[in-house]
């Protein structure tokens, strides 16, 4: 789908069925077939990304671990504060390997978290937020 303020809009998620694929395709979308475990941001990007693991926003963000890439994500997804409170109490090994570049990036990452006023909503959005990585040039 080409949006004439947004460009193109390329999906993936691991779980979409092949019915989805094709409704996306049919709006425009490209539906990428291959997991590139953290696609690079060479122009501002949206990555919407609810609900997944700290190790995939991990890979986002050491695929873009450069500041004129870092300057191109818009991160919808769960929470780095989060994700800095549960290393700090926790300690746990693998949630720090997995979110290494996460606790890097936290403090120059501007976040707007998403507040659930029903909950009717809360578990589409809990622990949901908006990034903006702001690292100067």
């Amino acid at each position: 789908m080409k949006v004439q303020w947004i460009g193109d809009i390329e999906v993936f998620d691991p779980i979409l069925s092949a019915a989805e694929s094709r409704v996306l395709e049919a709006l425009g979308c490209s539906v990428l077939s291959v997991n590139e475990q953290g696609r690079q941001a060479s122009k501002p990007t949206l990555f919407f990304m609810p609900h997944c693991e700290a190790e995939s926003y991990d890979n986002l963000v050491q695929a873009n671990w450069r500041t004129e890439r870092l300057n191109n994500i818009v991160l919808f997804g769960n929470s780095f504060r989060t994700y800095e409170q549960h290393v700090s109490e926790f300690r746990s090994s693998t949630l720090v390997d997995s979110s290494r570049h996460i606790l890097a990036v936290r403090k120059l990452t501007r976040e707007f978290a998403i507040k659930t006023v029903s909950d009717d909503y809360f578990g589409a959005f809990h622990d949901s937020s908006w990034h903006f990585l702001s690292l100067v040039a």
